[in-house]
C-alpha cells in the first residue's frame, strides 16, 4: 500500500505540477503505518500472544504450500526417533552437557551359588536397551517422553536410502527396528541411545538423559549423560510486560507511531516490495545451486545445527524451585538407571561385586558432581570424609 501511495502520489504531482496529492499522500501513509501498528500491539501480541491467551493452534496457515509442506516434515522430525546432526555434540537441542558417568562390567562372570560359579545368562545390547526403556517409562514425571533414538552424522546418510530417502530432500523422521539394533555395534556410525525427556515449569525446564550400552568380549560398558535446557533469558519473555491497552490509549499510541515513521517506511517501501518479491526466486536459485553440488560429489551435511531454543537459554537462576527441580530430576533419574541396571544383570546371573564398588562411587560422589553454588556456612560440610569448622561450642556438634 505505501508503494501504491508513493508512486501515485509522485506520479500525479508532478503531471498536474501541484502538491496536493503529496499532502493526501502524506495523510494516508500516516493512517497506514498507524494501522499496521495497531494490529500488531491489539490485534496480534495483546488479544493472542499475552499470559493466558497464547495458543499454539491458532498460528494461521501459510499461503505457499512449500512452507506448509517443509513444517509437516518438521513436525514429524520433532517427534521421531531419528537424530540427524552437524558438529560435535549429537544431542543437537537438548542444552548444555551437565554430567557424566559409567559402570563396567565383566558380564561373562557368573555369581556365586552354594560356592560354585554359576554361568551367566547371555543378553544382547537391545534386549539391555529395551529394559531401561521400560524402567524410565514407569517414573511418575507428567509428560515424560522416553524412547529410543538413532543419532548420526549429517554427513554420514548419504550413502543409506533408509536414512536419506532423496538426495536433494530431508533426512528420514524415523529409524526401523533394524537401524537401532544396528546403532547398538561400537563401530557403528550410527548410535542408539535410550532417552528420556523430563520437563517442567511449562517447557521451560527441560532435562535429558542419554544411556547406551556396549559389549565387546564378555564386558559391558553403560555410559550415561544429563543435558539441561535451563528457561528462557528474559528478554525473550519481554511479552509479559505487555498488556492490553484501554481504546483510549490504542489509537493515540499507534496515530504517534504513525506520525513519525510515516517517511522512513514510504521512502523504503519499494526497496521493501521488491526484495519480498524476488526472495521465492532467490531462494530456487539457491536450492537448485545446492542440488547440483550434491549431485556432482558435494559433501553436504544434512545435520541440524545448534537450536534457536539453546541460545535463548540464561543460567541465571530464576528462584530456588527451577533449581531443586533441575537437581530432583537427574537424582532420580540416575537412581531409576543405576537400580534397573543392577536388577537386569542379576537377573542374568552377572558376578555383581564389580558393579556394587563403582555403585557405591558414583553415590558417594554424586553431590561433588553437581555445579552447586557457593555454600557460606561453617558448620556444613559437603563431599567425602567431611570436616566442619564451626564453633565447636555454639553448634554442639561438628
Amino acid at each position: 500500500m505505501l508503494t501504491c501511495l508513493l508512486a501515485t502520489g509522485v506520479a500525479v504531482a508532478v503531471g498536474a505540477w501541484t502538491l496536493i496529492p503529496i499532502v493526501v499522500m502524506t495523510l494516508l501513509a500516516v493512517f497506514v503505518v498507524a494501522y499496521e501498528r495497531w494490529v500488531r500491539d491489539v490485534r496480534v501480541i495483546a488479544r493472542q500472544m499475552l499470559r493466558g491467551r497464547f495458543r499454539a493452534h491458532d498460528a494461521p496457515a501459510s499461503p505457499s504450500q512449500r512452507i506448509e509442506k517443509r513444517l509437516a516434515v518438521v513436525r514429524q522430525q520433532q517427534n521421531g526417533n531419528l537424530v540427524v546432526f552437524r558438529g560435535q555434540s549429537p544431542f543437537v537441542g537438548s542444552g548444555e552437557a551437565y554430567l557424566y558417568d559409567d559402570i563396567v562390567v565383566d558380564v561373562a562372570r557368573g555369581r556365586k551359588k552354594n560356592g560354585k560359579r554359576q554361568p551367566p545368562i547371555p543378553f544382547s545390547t537391545s534386549q539391555l536397551h529395551e529394559a531401561l526403556e521400560a524402567a524410565l517409562k514407569s517414573m511418575d514425571f507428567p509428560g515424560i517422553r522416553v524412547g529410543q533414538r538413532l543419532y548420526v552424522n549429517g554427513e554420514h546418510i548419504i550413502s543409506d536410502s533408509r536414512l536419506l530417502p532423496h538426495k536433494d530432500g530431508p533426512p528420514a523422521t524415523d529409524a526401523s527396528a533394524d537401524l537401532l539394533r544396528d546403532g547398538c555395534n561400537p563401530a557403528s556410525e550410527a548410535r542408539t541411545f535410550v532417552c528420556a525427556e523430563i520437563g517442567g515449569w511449562k517447557g521451560q525446564l527441560v532435562v535429558s538423559l542419554f544411556t547406551r550400552a556396549v559389549q565387546s568380549h564378555g564386558s559391558l560398558q553403560v555410559e550415561w549423560r544429563f543435558h539441561v535446557l535451563p528457561p528462557l533469558h528474559t528478554i525473550f519473555r519481554l511479552v509479559d510486560r505487555r498488556y492490553e491497552l484501554p481504546v483510549a490509549g490504542q489509537i493515540p499510541k499507534a496515530m504517534t507511531t504513525g506520525v513519525l515513521w510515516f517517511m522512513p517506511a514510504l521512502l523504503s517501501a519499494p526497496v521493501m516490495l521488491a526484495y519480498h518479491a524476488a526472495l521465492p526466486f532467490i531462494e530456487m536459485a539457491r536450492t537448485l545451486a545446492q542440488s547440483y553440488r550434491i549431485r556432482h560429489g558435494y559433501a553436504f551435511n544434512y545435520g541440524a545445527p545448534r537450536s534457536i531454543r539453546e541460545i535463548a537459554i540464561s543460567y541465571r537462576r530464576l528462584h530456588d524451585f527451577v533449581a531443586a527441580d533441575w537437581l530432583t530430576f537427574i537424582a532420580l533419574a540416575q537412581h531409576t538407571l543405576v537400580t534397573s541396571l543392577r536388577g537386569f544383570l542379576e537377573a542374568h546371573h552377572v558376578d555383581m561385586r564389580q558393579f556394587t564398588s563403582q555403585e557405591r562411587f558414583i553415590i558417594r560422589n554424586k553431590v561433588s558432581k553437581y555445579n552447586i553454588e557457593k555454600i557460606d556456612a561453617q558448620n556444613v560440610a559437603v563431599g567425602d570424609k567431611p570436616q566442619a569448622s564451626g564453633d565447636k561450642k555454639k553448634s554442639g556438634a561438628r
